[in-house]
């Protein structure tokens, strides 16, 4: 689920339309109200606010001022569009129904159990007076030494409570395992374990073509009994009528939409040759741009910068003349250090300066908006080109992101998409 949350991430949906989205048209809505309709599929203004409690900036959000928070809000809005025109197209295309996704789905459903189980015996878990009162005379005061020795011995009760646990539910299902049958010659099919309601075939344990030789027996073993662990307290939950169906939604809604997009991911790149092309096609990509670690003097006049210019090539420091006497305040507050600006980023009168000038050389008097400068450069770092093998990842990012953002524009065309709340106004999108 990262790839999707990565790949929608920046994707412009109908950019243009939710430029009009206004802080105050925002405050107003409803919790209930439609925001979007999605081929009939509503993001309402509940959806949203709960992306915004969800989204890595929640604890951030009331802080940022009005404009920011309509912009976050708005941003978050297109990401929920993408994901419920992604999740109609994977329906669509019976992804719901896939093998694959049935596999993981159950997969889901087992570990939700084992979390609940296991959640209800740690609940169990509490000091005896007897060892409370020990641990508090061994450890008085020491705070911090007497909790990690609770924590030491809430570990081991567990630990055994989970041993007595797993021993009572092998009898309760009458399990029975078949580690003989761990030996060259095993295949997928072959049952290692069973029991009422469970059983582990080795296919289960090792995926078809992960090893070229069986691995060793002592491994499959251990695997063998972790997912019978697994296996039996999903089991044991389940039989207690453990309601998960609220987590398993919720799990198919964000699930869909990333299987859609790995799926495209292997059709948009196929093998390293099309990265390496798309790599090669955009240089920008890879390109770190000079950058210079900046001395610099601004002051109001010609006159001002000529006497300053003179006194530098004279002897005297352009810093701490620019402590005393630039005009731009935090060179002043820094003593005309600038720190390390990149080429593409400063004024492109001094950048052009920079890039002629030799290390330490005091340059001419340059004049821009704020001034008259005189600039030097401490250290260089040179423009490079970083190599494919050391940015493979960030390209297939980049390239993804691309295709995804074309291919959100043609579901679109497919699935209507009508924006409900638009700085209090409705504009329906067809791309």
């Amino acid at each position: 689920m990262k790839l999707i949350r990565q790949s929608i991430t920046g994707l412009v949906l109908a950019g243009a339309m939710m430029g009009a989205w206004s802080g105050q048209a925002a405050g107003k809505v409803e919790q209930g109200e439609v925001l979007v309709q999605v081929a009939g599929d509503s993001v309402t203004a509940a959806d949203l606010e709960q992306a915004v409690q969800s989204s890595p900036f929640a604890t951030q959000f009331n802080t940022l001022d009005e404009e920011e928070q309509a912009a976050l809000r708005g941003d978050l809005l297109k990401r929920l569009v993408a994901f419920r025109l992604l999740r109609l197209e994977a329906r669509a295309r019976g992804l719901d129904r896939s093998e694959e996704f049935l596999r993981e789905e159950e997969e889901y459903r087992i570990a939700q159990l084992y979390r609940f189980y296991t959640d209800k015996l740690r609940e169990q878990l509490a000091l005896s007076p007897e060892t409370e009162a020990r641990l508090k005379e061994e450890y008085r005061g020491q705070a911090d030494a007497l909790a990690a020795a609770r924590a030491k011995e809430l570990v081991a009760q567990y630990r055994e409570l989970k041993l007595l646990t797993v021993r009572m539910l092998r009898d309760r299902l009458k399990v029975v395992f078949h580690e003989d049958r761990i030996r060259e010659g095993i295949t997928p099919d072959t049952l290692l374990m069973e029991g009422d309601g469970v059983q582990i075939r080795y296919g289960d344990l090792v995926e078809a073509g992960q090893f070229e030789k069986m691995p060793e027996k002592e491994w499959i073993e251990d695997r063998l009994y972790k997912r019978a662990e697994l296996l039996l307290f999903a089991r044991a939950a389940e039989q207690e009528g453990v309601d998960i169906e609220p987590r398993l939604a919720a799990y198919r809604q964000e699930r869909l939409p990333a299987l859609l997009v790995e799926q495209l991911e292997r059709q948009w790149v196929p093998d390293d040759e099309v990265l390496r092309a798309y790599y090669d096609s955009h240089p920008g990509l890879s390109y770190l741009p000079e950058r210079w670690h900046v001395g610099q003097l601004v002051v109001s006049s010609y006159a001002q910068a000529a006497a300053m210019r003179k006194r530098v090539l004279a002897g005297e420091s352009l810093f701490v003349l620019a402590g005393r006497y630039s005009i731009d305040p935090y060179g002043r507050a820094h003593n005309g250090d600038m720190g390390w600006i990149k080429e593409g980023e400063g004024n492109p009168a001094l950048e052009d300066q920079l890039k002629r000038m030799a290390d330490g050389e005091v340059s001419e008097i340059v004049k821009s908006p704020k001034g008259y400068h005189l600039v030097t450069v401490l250290e260089r770092r040179p423009a490079f080109r970083r190599s494919f093998a050391s940015m493979k990842d960030r390209v297939r990012q980049a390239m993804v992101q691309e295709k995804l953002a074309a291919y959100l524009q043609e579901l679109q065309q497919k699935y209507p998409v009508e924006w409900k709340v638009l700085a209090g106004s409705a504009e329906t999108s067809g791309g």
